[in-house]
């Protein structure tokens, strides 16, 4: 199993809430492969150290890139009490843009700030790879590792369930940010994790009630991986081969039902309360204290568990209440007895004390979504017999949500491991390394590309008909390379189709590479029918005119799509780029 030939392995988890960076040598990889070192964050005006820092990027009224994490939302708020912060730009959370359905994703796509001003998204988001790639390097510079750039194996974490143009998109803002292609891989969140579990020691793996967990992947093993994060929630099952890879057994699935889920479930629970001008007017004049709001609910997150009983006491800025009542002309405590939250919340002073039940309801929508995702998936015959169940990513941490997992299925092992919320993060690195560890997946779609044949009246709709000089075509044929649900084979070719210009001079042949969700589409304007791309191969020589025939091949290799073009007369092989961001060309037959 080939293992990198780098010095240093480094990996980014750029997450929907919380980013870091973690690294480790390929010498100590060889003798301990949990031995990664990761970056303490101070978290700014709570005086806390964490091992992630916030996905917040501040950049000034130029849109010139100023700080990133703790400093960026400490900086943004210093700024905001000084009524100074309206011509700066503020993201924070925006990493779920690129999972909106509605928008075709391209690098001309902008998001909005915390305050709706726009800006390019690969300006974003290549700014903050950008910073953990510099501090990264500082970090080392420091240590004195004697390490070059070129020295390095970058690593990226992006979530299972993003579509191809996606990840494309993260790896071009990767390369904005000065991480060169050559050194840069893709690792899936849910298998990062799950690499990074396979290594842990048995002893480590409490199950429910304190038991141990199975002997960790020996072969045979089948385990589901349910990685909750900030923004998705990931979910992938692998099973222990003969040789220890792993083998996907279902194709990767989840949704945006992570941990922010959560904080919106609190937010409306305070405009239930104080209203939503209150909370607007709350968080752009008193911005520091809204920041301070949100940190104190994280930790409320992570501490409160599922046999709480009574009312649990959260800190909420005293700013709040003044404003509210100072707006309103009422008392906070008068307000809440004309609710339904009479004798269920006493809010005094900068203390706010809610029922336990309140408090876990909060979590009822994302867990909701999860427990009936994960129902649904125990019961496809690929994954039967699979008993355990191990929550990874930072929302896996919440006491509240492992409550429900467990509680909602008692027949499973459920397994959180040590540090459940960095197993993404230190599993990219151990990605990095040994990529082929994961040696086979399962397809989500039908690949294949648009192309042409010759037209039949009693086969092919007249709407499809085409002329090209004195021939005539049916055009937009689905031609398939890969089955959806097929095992995919890491670097292997999955099928080979061979295709020639439909002109003579033709000096190049663009394919517009389509994905499907059925089996066997006929045309690639079929209902579950999606362009994402495509790919060009150059053909110079047109001597041979419409008789250059091109052998295609896809292969996955890893977590991307790579193509490779053979032209058969003379042997020349192309390794045709994978354009998911791009605009259509020339086509093929």
């Amino acid at each position: 199993m080939s293992t990198s030939s780098k010095l240093l392995v480094a990996a980014i988890d750029f997450g929907t809430t919380y980013s870091g960076y973690a690294f480790s040598f390929k010498h100590e990889y060889e003798t301990d492969p949990l031995k990664v070192c990761s970056n303490n964050w101070a978290a700014g005006s709570r005086s806390l150290v964490s091992l992630k820092t916030p996905t917040c990027v501040l950049f000034d009224k130029d849109k010139v890139f100023d700080s990133f994490g703790y400093e960026a939302e400490d900086k943004y708020s210093e700024l905001a009490e000084e009524e100074e912060h309206q011509e700066w730009y503020f993201f924070r959370r925006f990493k779920m843009s690129l999972f909106n359905k509605e928008k075709r994703l391209s690098e001309d796509v902008k998001i909005k700030s915390t305050d709706g001003k726009e800006m390019t998204a690969i300006h974003v988001f290549s700014a903050a790879i950008k910073f953990l790639r510099g501090h990264l390097l500082d970090t080392l510079e420091k240590r004195a590792t004697g390490v070059r750039e070129t020295d390095i194996q970058w690593v990226l974490t992006v979530p299972a369930i993003w579509d191809d143009a996606a990840k494309q998109f993260m790896r071009v803002a990767a390369e904005k940010a000065g991480i060169a292609r050559e050194q840069l891989l893709i690792a899936l969140e849910p298998e990062a994790a799950s690499l990074y579990c396979k290594h842990l020691p048995v002893e480590r793996l409490q199950a429910e009630g304190g038991a141990q967990g199975f002997v960790a992947f020996s072969k045979g093993s089948k385990y589901l991986v349910l990685d909750c994060g900030g923004g998705t929630v990931d979910i992938t099952v692998h099973e222990v081969q003969v040789d220890l890879t792993l083998k996907e057994l279902y194709k990767a699935s989840g949704g945006a039902w992570g941990g922010t889920q959560v904080d919106e479930a609190y937010k409306q629970l305070l405009i239930k309360i104080v209203g939503a001008p209150t909370m607007i007017k709350f968080a752009n004049v008193h911005t520091a204290d809204h920041v301070d709001m949100y940190r104190e609910f994280e930790t409320k997150k992570r501490a409160i568990t599922g046999d709480t009983k009574g009312k649990v006491t959260i800190k909420i800025p005293i700013s709040l209440v003044e404003m509210f009542e100072e707006d309103t002309d009422e008392d906070i405590k008068d307000s809440i007895e004309n609710t339904k939250f009479s004798g269920k919340i006493n809010w005094v002073g900068d203390k706010c004390r809610i029922t336990a039940e309140i408090f876990k309801g909060l979590f009822e929508a994302a867990s909701n979504n999860i427990v009936a995702h994960v129902t649904d998936l125990l019961k496809k015959h690929e994954i039967s017999n699979t008993n355990n169940i191990i929550m990874v990513g930072g929302f896996s941490e919440s006491p509240i949500l492992q409550h429900i997992i467990k509680q909602a299925f008692p027949h499973m092992r459920v397994i959180i491991p040590p540090e459940a919320g960095l197993a993404v993060l230190k599993g990219a690195v151990l990605f990095g390394h040994k990529p082929a560890t994961i040696s086979s997946r399962v397809a989500k779609f039908t690949y294949g590309v648009a192309t042409t044949m010759n037209f039949n009246p009693n086969i092919h709709p007249p709407e499809k008909k085409k002329k090209y000089g004195n021939q005539i075509k049916c055009i937009d044929i689905f031609s398939k390379h890969v089955e959806k649900g097929q095992q995919l084979k890491v670097n292997e070719a999955q099928s080979e189709n061979t295709y020639n210009p439909v002109e003579d001079e033709q000096t190049s042949m663009c394919f517009q590479v389509y994905t499907s969700t059925e089996l066997n589409p006929a045309y690639v304007t079929d209902e579950g029918c999606e362009k994402i791309g495509e790919m060009e191969v150059a053909m110079p020589d047109t001597s041979g005119g419409r008789n250059r025939s091109v052998m295609c091949e896809m292969i996955f290799g890893g977590t991307e799509l790579e193509v490779k073009a053979t032209i058969k007369r003379n042997g020349q092989v192309t390794k045709a780029k994978f354009n998911f961001l791009g605009s259509p060309g020339k086509s093929s037959s």
